[in-house]
């Protein structure tokens, strides 16, 4: 390299010296200016990179933290939603839930909101129903008939939508007479298993569960899908009488209890964390207390 410096020169003139042009130097830079000049570039790219990884950082952390925030809150409202309707379509009394364990959950419900209502008195020993939709069930479905504590469980032999109102007709009479607006229930049985691999904890899979790949929340709507995964999970389980769970369920007097029938409000608390990465792994907890209208 070269100076680009001017430098003035003088000029002899009749044996007199006078200013003259500037003249380049061309003397280079030393060593110790070049050392000196690589060693500010350095610090300068440094604590831009530091910079630059710190908010890479910030930025990859809050994006990890609003997934794992939003598959909590898809797990959460989707279970929330499904047991609040625990018992809809189902009569009264007759054991909506049917699982409570510390890691699954199973209990009647319509959540299609397939079931209807009758609108015109069936007396005992009827096999057709006029109901006020009927577009919900089909040949083959299981039906409760409910009015009140009467109940009973019927098949579904055929439908017909094409008339006003829809009629429903059954593969054996009534046994009990159902006045209008008595309750034609399609309820399904739901299902929500879980297992964490390792076994935080502590309790053994359930028998639906434990062939599946651990760590994820599984639901069964009763359709004849089997279990689909709803979110990956990791310390979570659904939890009995035990105030070290993390799911527990409370009797009509706020009492923990470990007996199905006897279950009217739900604790859920969903745990989240984040896979591990180049990143901090990060956890995010959910609290949900759930009451069944219809238990």
């Amino acid at each position: 390299m070269r100076r680009r410096h001017p430098q003035r020169r003088t000029e002899a003139v009749d044996g007199h010296s006078t200013p003259g042009r500037f003249a380049a130097d061309l003397r280079g830079f030393t060593l110790i200016e070049i050392l000196i000049a690589l060693s500010t570039f350095l610090i300068v790219l440094f604590a831009v990179y530091t910079s630059f990884e710190s908010s890479q950082a910030t930025y990859a952390a809050g994006e990890q933290r609003a997934d794992i925030q939003q598959s909590a809150r898809i797990a959460m409202e989707m279970m929330s939603a499904d047991l609040r309707l625990a018992g809809y379509g189902f009569p009264t009394g007759a054991g909506a839930i049917t699982v409570a364990n510390p890691t699954a959950i199973s209990f009647w419900a319509d959540l299609n909101n397939a079931s209807t209502v009758i609108v015109a008195d069936v007396g005992a020993g009827n096999i057709t129903l006029s109901v006020q939709s009927a577009a919900g069930i089909q040949a083959g479905n299981i039906i409760h008939l409910i009015n009140g504590t009467v109940s009973e469980q019927r098949t579904v032999a055929a439908v017909n939508t094409g008339v006003n109102p829809h009629t429903i007709t059954l593969t054996a009479a009534t046994t009990n007479a159902y006045p209008w607006g008595s309750q034609v229930g399609r309820p399904r049985l739901v299902r929500y298993c879980w297992h964490d691999n390792p076994n935080l904890d502590g309790f053994a899979p359930p028998a639906a569960c434990g062939a599946l790949v651990a760590n994820t929340i599984y639901k069964d709507e009763g359709d004849g899908g089997g279990l689909q995964p709803v979110a990956n999970i990791q310390n979570f389980q659904v939890g009995a009488a035990n105030f070290l769970t993390q799911m527990q369920y409370f009797d009509a007097n706020n009492n923990a209890t470990a007996t199905p029938a006897n279950i009217r409000r739900i604790t859920i608390t969903v745990g989240m964390q984040s896979p591990p990465g180049a990143w901090r792994q990060q956890a995010f907890t959910m609290i949900s207390d759930i009451r069944a209208r219809n238990l």
